[in-house]
């Protein structure tokens, strides 16, 4: 039996959401000048470069709890999927910060997709990097789907390849990331039910929403019982396991660590 939480959500009929942006002091019309100096680089502990998936073919539970692909701190610390860490060097740092800030600043990452993604079920790719005049960042509709077609400017798949190779770097080293914070989130089981078990009483269950769906951030005692009684959903497939709440109801829960900056 599937016991996946992932939910069929067409996308079909959006139209492309592209967006470009330069947050801050500088403006962000085509046409920028590249730079060819390095990067200047954010504190430590904050978040120089961000790639992250919204929508597309999952669940409200599995969106609630769904974490960045990755992020690259200004300390070199690169978390994937808030499982995996590993630390960039300097020198790959600021290739990478450089390299992004490049793309992100050209004229073709602000023009216009050749054509309007038409893939049902797709996620929307969104990249963000830090700089020292603001925010640079983009979202593209099916931005992975599309690739073979050119459908958007190609530094834009620039971009998303760039961090693509920290991301399959950090995940091949599989040192695992580990927090003080957790994020728990349950949804209303949507499939029948064999295997429920009681739900932990040492666990405190957060009040659900409009759609029955219950999410909470938990440090302290409350983070160490989430992590010692309740299964991980490590590999983010939405196969997580069944509770039977004192009140009758079925859940299905999981959760994950929390970023720095979360």
């Amino acid at each position: 039996m599937d016991h996946r939480l992932s939910r069929r959500g067409l996308l079909g009929g959006a139209g492309a959401s592209l967006v470009a942006t330069l947050l801050g002091a500088c403006d962000s019309a085509p046409g920028v000048t590249l730079t060819e100096s390095p990067a200047v680089l954010p504190p430590a502990d904050t978040a120089l470069a961000t790639w992250e998936l919204a929508g597309g073919f999952t669940g409200p539970g599995m969106l609630a709890l769904r974490a960045p692909r990755l992020v690259v701190y200004g300390d070199g610390e690169a978390i994937a999927d808030a499982a995996y860490r590993a630390r960039l060097d300097a020198d790959q740092l600021q290739s990478l910060a450089s390299g992004l800030a490049g793309d992100l600043r050209s004229a073709g990452a602000q023009k216009k997709p050749t054509a309007t993604p038409t893939v049902v079920d797709a996620p929307v790719t969104k990249v963000s990097v830090w700089s020292d005049a603001g925010v640079l960042s983009f979202s593209a509709e099916a931005l992975d789907e599309t690739k073979n077609d050119h459908l958007y400017a190609d530094v834009l798949y620039n971009a998303r390849d760039r961090l693509a190779t920290v991301h399959k770097m950090v995940s091949t080293k599989a040192q695992p990331y580990l927090a003080a914070r957790v994020r728990m989130v349950a949804a209303p089981a949507e499939d029948d039910v064999l295997d429920a078990v009681a739900w932990p009483a040492e666990v405190t269950m957060p009040a659900a929403d409009a759609e029955g769906l219950r999410k909470a951030d938990l440090d302290g005692d409350a983070a160490r019982a989430v992590v010692r009684v309740l299964t991980r959903d490590l590999d983010q497939r939405g196969a997580w396991p069944a509770y039977r709440l004192v009140d009758g109801k079925l859940i299905r829960a999981s959760w994950r660590y929390l970023l720095p900056n979360e």
